[in-house]
């Protein structure tokens, strides 16, 4: 049964010269396939298949012909056909007596011989066989040039080499030089020991034993001395044969600056942790001399009554300073309220004002009391201060 899905995907080029015939088969075509392009003869046949691929750049996926047509017949259209296109499927339709057209049609790559009258269900199984064959061929080169551009990304951002059983360097590709500072010449015949820090061939044979691949950390160091730090895969490669290993595959990736940078950062790490714990004794010492300062001070000479005594004595003296400081401030809003007031004396009102200026002065010399008996106080709590300092030092 022909895929008439796939079939309504195709283009087709019908030529024939009998009109009953093809408007019988052109009626069944333009069901199945996509688009039908119908011609007359094989001239006509031509001049539409090149006008449809070479100068619109369509794509014609099959063409179906009779062979015996005047102007020009299928061989030689197909003849004309294949110098623009060598792959092209191509079937004939014939009678019994043109079997003389055998052996050219094999030069050609006729695809098919359909005999007439057609059996159209015949032929377009034939069709969808031949055109599916011609269809996957295409899938596989499109999926070999997607497969060599990947490997062609692949090898501009990593580093690979092969290396044998024995660890002698076998293939390398070109970023892997450039990274390095060797030519393909000079690393060839290495042993992969020679470019490892660190990590040895032989503790890579251990990790990857029963295994087909395994991802591992590497130190590769140049012609020059700069290591470079890879994210590397490993596989082993087998015989098809006998399953033995054959050689093995590291396909590295250079995480240089992301490792130096990760370096750096932990190095602050510790500096940060370093510089905390310095804190933490530092603090842890004064904490201790404060105890032993406490200590000493319960330890001397001074009475806990005469301290407290004393204590109490300046509290007292304080408050009275504080206190003292409160009036001042009330007087001086006084001062500055009648101050205000003194300036708009108006002559009905001078008696009453001379009243109030002498308040205001009555306030001023209030004031000045308060204010030396702030200084003595202040001079007071000098004293008991040096006294209790000068006791505790005893």
């Amino acid at each position: 049964m022909f895929n008439k899905e796939f079939l309504k995907t195709l283009t087709v080029l019908y030529v024939e010269d009998d009109d009953s015939i093809r408007m019988s088969l052109s009626n069944v075509l333009t069901k199945i396939f996509s688009k039908v392009i119908i011609c007359k003869d094989g001239d006509d046949g031509y001049k539409k298949f090149y006008e449809y691929t070479q100068e619109k750049n369509a794509k014609i996926n099959l063409i179906i012909s009779d062979i015996n047509m005047p102007h020009k017949n299928g061989i030689e259209m197909v003849t004309d056909i294949r110098k623009l296109d060598q792959d092209i499927p191509i079937v004939f339709t014939t009678a019994h007596g043109e079997s003389e057209y055998l052996m050219e049609s094999i030069k050609l790559k006729i695809a098919y011989y359909a005999l007439k009258p057609i059996n159209t269900a015949e032929l377009l199984d034939n069709i969808s066989n031949f055109c599916m064959i011609e269809y996957n061929k295409t899938l596989v080169e499109e999926k070999s040039n997607q497969i060599t551009q990947y490997i062609d990304i692949i090898n501009t951002i990593t580093s690979i080499f092969k290396v044998n059983t024995l660890g002698i360097i076998i293939e390398v590709n070109d970023l892997t030089c450039e990274l390095l500072e060797y030519s393909k010449e000079e690393l060839i015949g290495m042993h992969i020991d020679s470019l490892l820090q660190q990590e040895t061939f032989d503790n890579a044979l251990k990790l990857i034993e029963n295994k087909d691949l395994i991802k591992i950390k590497l130190k590769l160091k140049s012609k020059s001395g700069i290591i470079f730090y890879m994210n590397t895969t490993l596989i082993s490669q087998k015989s098809q044969y006998t399953q033995d290993i054959t050689s093995f595959l590291y396909i590295c990736i250079d995480q240089t600056e992301d490792e130096i940078e990760k370096q750096q950062t932990m190095q602050k790490v510790r500096k940060n942790i370093m510089q905390q714990k310095t804190k933490e004794s530092n603090l842890l010492k004064i904490t201790k001399d404060l105890e032993n300062e406490i200590e000493r001070i319960k330890a001397s000479s001074i009475s806990s009554k005469d301290s407290q005594l004393i204590l109490n004595a300046l509290a007292k003296e304080k408050q009275k300073v504080a206190t003292l400081n409160t009036q001042i401030l009330h007087y001086e809003e006084k001062i500055a309220k009648l101050s205000q007031q003194a300036v708009k004396i108006d002559e009905n009102e001078k008696a009453k004002k001379i009243e109030e200026m002498r308040r205001l002065e009555e306030y001023a010399n209030e004031k000045e009391k308060f204010q030396s008996k702030i200084i003595e106080l202040q001079a007071l709590v000098s004293k008991l201060e040096a006294k209790l300092k000068k006791k505790i030092v005893d």
